[in-house]
């Protein structure tokens, strides 16, 4: 009854035609029981919890790789797939890599606290922004609510990297103008683990930020985050784009102080070329390259104890190319980036319907750039070669290692509704992805390592060549090798659903951290998830706090309360029984 009642209030005014083919549900359930629980029954059921969650430890994983597509929603890799070839139109499915039965598969909303820019001393989630499928898809007004709840990736960052919600803007640092602790690096550190993070944009930028353990109000002060990723004593590898002295080409550059801000500083940024220039020179413990060449050579053999790597390109390592309508990116006060350049992609009446977000679009089919179509910048390693070295530089740590990659620059190309880019930089994604697992296969095992692979949200709301006319028009295939047709109806960051899969020791936990059900994407858990997925992964305990009971562990400061679970036992176990 509760589910027929359910489905029915989140089906109203959702197209039929997107709960057909392109990646929908893929979490293996029986029901998902839902949140409305209040008042004396959390209670009851916190406790209930708590209890069966004592029961036994958790399984615990030696290494965990957790991967980022910045900014990539459903329909960024499915019109990579599609370009690839791996796209069956008979059945609507994609057959990427990571989509096997052995892969646990599940929706991610990623709404953050606020869309305040500062602490507002509250705590207090605004309710608007959290994720309501009947709202998301409804046909009039599903865009519009969509653009205007979304979150940055600095509060999504966060809530990865600290299990905490916090306001648009913030490095790991709390409505209440606090720092927050712990963070995944610090638990593995504290575990006697090696941890690393790498991107393809600068290294200070938010995700690496966050996920790198900086703590800032601010995502902008770029100079401080890069200085505390340096001296805080939880990184072992840094790796990412923005040398001061390289342009987006890779050209050389005479630098002013806003390039070396990326890295730590001018004073920082010659310490650390200074190192560089002795044969066994280190700064902070920390072993810098830059070269192609320096990048590859970490990739076998002897490593250094720590690397910073810095490739020799300003913003990203390929997106940012000529020609590019992602030239000197700015930052608006909720964390957006803004291009600067085609007018046709930025003027607010292009196309539009009574459909669409605050900004207009144009199809694919109008945009005669097609994917690697212009030469790449030849002087800096791709994503992974880097991810290559990062794992040869950890992987000596007998005790594990926690490791973040970031696809930063997917969402530098759909701010820049850039399709052909968005598709270079998800397939430079996806070979990481790949480089990856055969490391796990050859070196490792799946019995020790745990690979997590999301986006921190969706970015450029992508949909079919008629969207602004069809309401959530699925893309359209041409075949391999040849752009999809897609339409973005936005340059901003959306609240639509990410797709999140997971393999290895603790994914199954997952499915506790359910938070509802979606008509199109099915189960979906919250990005809060993955850092208590992951935290008890490395402990082997319920929490990612020593001492913190499960009860508290799951409504937390925001009491961000876990739905029981999609595993059968579970909710049998605690007397409940979902009706057909």
């Amino acid at each position: 009854m509760w589910k027929n009642h359910f489905s029915k209030l989140l089906s109203r005014s959702v197209p039929a035609e997107t709960t057909r083919g392109n990646w929908g549900p893929g979490l293996s359930c029986r029901r998902v029981l839902g949140i409305g629980l209040v008042g004396a029954m959390v209670s009851i059921f916190a406790l209930a919890g708590s209890i069966l969650l004592g029961a036994e430890p958790e399984t615990r994983a030696k290494n965990v790789i957790l991967f980022i597509g910045d900014g990539a929603g459903y329909n960024t890799f499915l019109a990579t797939a599609m370009y690839l070839g791996k796209f069956d139109p008979k059945t609507g499915k994609t057959q990427l890599e990571f989509e096997g039965p052995e892969w646990l598969r599940v929706a991610c909303a990623t709404y953050p606290l606020s869309l305040s820019s500062k602490p507002q001393k509250t705590g207090i989630q605004d309710p608007e922004l959290v994720y309501d499928p009947a709202k998301a898809w409804d046909k009039q007004t599903g865009y519009q609510w969509l653009t205007k709840t979304a979150t940055d990736s600095a509060a999504a960052g966060t809530a990865m990297a600290t299990g905490q919600l916090t306001y648009n803007n913030a490095i790991n640092w709390s409505d209440f103008d606090q720092p927050l602790s712990p963070t995944l690096v610090e638990i593995a550190k504290k575990r006697g683990k090696s941890t690393g993070v790498v991107t393809s944009v600068q290294w200070s930028h938010a995700t690496p930020a966050t996920l790198g353990g900086a703590k800032v109000p601010r995502r902008d002060d770029y100079e401080t985050i890069a200085r505390q990723m340096l001296s805080a004593g939880v990184l072992d590898v840094i790796m990412g784009a923005g040398h001061p002295a390289f342009d987006n080409n890779g050209q050389p550059r005479s630098p002013d102080q806003y390039q070396y801000k990326y890295v730590g500083g001018k004073e920082i940024w010659e310490a650390l070329e200074a190192a560089r220039a002795k044969p066994e020179g280190t700064y902070l413990g920390f072993r810098p390259v830059v070269t192609k060449e320096e990048f590859a050579a970490l990739c076998s053999g002897p490593t250094p104890t720590k690397v910073v790597g810095t490739a020799a390109v300003a913003d990203t390592l390929q997106a940012s190319r000529s020609p590019s309508r992602m030239e000197s990116p700015t930052v608006t006060p909720q964390g957006d980036k803004k291009e600067t350049g085609s007018s046709s992609q930025s003027n607010p009446a292009a196309g539009q319907q009574s459909y669409g977000s605050a900004v207009g679009t144009l199809p694919s089919d109008d945009l005669t750039a097609k994917p690697f179509q212009h030469p790449r910048v030849k002087t800096v390693p791709d994503l992974p070669t880097m991810v290559a070295g990062a794992l040869n530089v950890l992987d000596d740590n007998p005790q594990g290692f926690f490791l973040m990659v970031e696809g930063g620059a997917i969402d530098w190309a759909n701010h820049a509704n850039r399709p052909d880019r968005m598709i270079e930089e998800t397939i430079d994604f996806l070979a990481a992805i790949e480089t990856v697992l055969r490391w796990v296969e050859k070196h490792s095992s799946w019995e020790e390592t745990l690979v997590i692979i999301t986006a921190d949200h969706e970015t450029g709301l992508i949909w079919g060549p008629q969207a602004d006319k069809v309401p959530f028009q699925p893309l359209v295939d041409h075949g391999p090798g040849r752009m999809p047709g897609l339409r973005y109806l936005s340059t901003r960051h959306s609240n639509s659903l990410v797709p999140l899969f997971a393999r290895g020791p603790g994914a199954e936990r997952f499915h506790r951290w359910v938070q509802g059900e979606d008509p199109v994407r099915g189960p979906y858990v919250h990005l809060t998830s993955i850092f208590h997925v992951i935290a008890s992964a490395i402990t082997g305990e319920h929490t990612g706090k020593e001492g913190q009971s499960a009860t508290a562990f799951g409504l937390g400061t925001y009491l961000y309360l876990p739905v029981f679970s999609c595993e059968p036992s579970f909710p049998a176990l605690l007397g409940l029984r979902a009706r057909n």
